[in-house]
């Protein structure tokens, strides 16, 4: 029995090892999907396929593989800032921030050949095969990928100034964005709402003041009763107003590419149905035979 020891021993053993690597691969498994939904959630899903993928969540899991961070156009520098921040690496060279855009099309050259709609990874773009075609305003994402299949050159980009952009944050005054702050709590007690305006001061400064939320910028009223004892002269209140605006405008464009995804993803899944449909439609034609004249 001692010499079958060892011989029993092994399966044993090799049966752990086996258990252990694919709760191991498991594991990793499930945190490159965390960080695949972290990367993607950061991403402007204008599904642009700029970035040399066919969408917003491609380039996601190719970042996580090592694709370079510097690859997305529409969300510029902006998003390339928050993914090396998120994932502690290096990009290449830096993108500029994009200007918001949307494609318009002049109904008066427009021929109805349908291949801008088919283009559209939004379903942005209404009407039918020899009828004229419109763009709907507030789901197109300025992506682009309209504008190479249109046979007449109809379809144009312009400006939409209305429309949320990743990076298009209200810029700070001087006042607002210095840093003479000498911390003598004078502002407090001349704050109504019982708030630390020199603690809510110093979060509301960086580009993404979500710290300061917790020092009660929301119930901030903006009265600039902080102003008037600040001995330092701080825009104390107007700091305040423009990290609203900013939490305010992400907020916005989190919304707008929250839209953007789904209309993508169930563009992607009718386009699939229709595929398998089409399929299924060909083999039974096949197993039908040739037909009969």
């Amino acid at each position: 029995m001692g010499d079958l020891a060892p011989l029993l021993l092994l399966p044993l053993l090799m049966f752990s090892v086996v258990l252990l690597l694919k709760l191991a691969r498991r594991r990793l498994a499930s945190d490159d999907t965390q960080l695949i939904d972290a990367v993607d959630a950061l991403l402007p899903q204008t599904q642009c396929a700029q970035c040399g993928y066919p969408g917003c969540r491609p380039y996601a899991e190719a970042v996580i593989g090592g694709a370079p961070l510097d690859q997305c156009p529409p969300g510029g520098a902006p998003v390339q800032a928050a993914m090396e921040n998120l994932l502690g690496r290096e990009s290449g060279g830096r993108l500029p921030t994009p200007a918001p855009v949307r494609a318009v099309i002049d109904e008066s050259e427009c021929i109805g050949c349908f291949l801008c709609i088919e283009a559209c990874p939004v379903d942005a773009i209404a009407g039918a095969p020899q009828w004229l075609h419109t763009v709907i305003e507030d789901r197109c994402t300025g992506c682009e990928l309209c504008l190479d299949p249109c046979p007449v050159d109809c379809i144009s980009l312009v400006p939409a100034q209305d429309k949320p952009w990743p990076g298009n944050q209200p810029s700070t005054t001087q006042a607002a964005t210095g840093d003479a702050c000498i911390r003598c709590g004078l502002c407090r007690p001349a704050c109504p709402e019982d708030l630390s305006p020199d603690l809510l001061w110093w979060t509301s400064r960086s580009e993404l003041p979500s710290g300061a939320i917790a020092h009660g910028l929301d119930d901030c009223i903006e009265c600039a009763l902080c102003n008037q004892v600040c001995p330092s002269g701080l825009d104390l209140a107007g700091t305040f107003a423009v990290a609203k605006s900013k939490l305010q405008t992400r907020d916005t464009v989190e919304q707008e590419a929250k839209r953007a995804r789904a209309l993508f993803e169930s563009r992607q899944e009718r386009l699939a149905q229709a595929a398998v449909i089409a399929s299924d439609r060909r083999s039974a034609r096949l197993r039908s035979g040739p037909r009969q004249w």
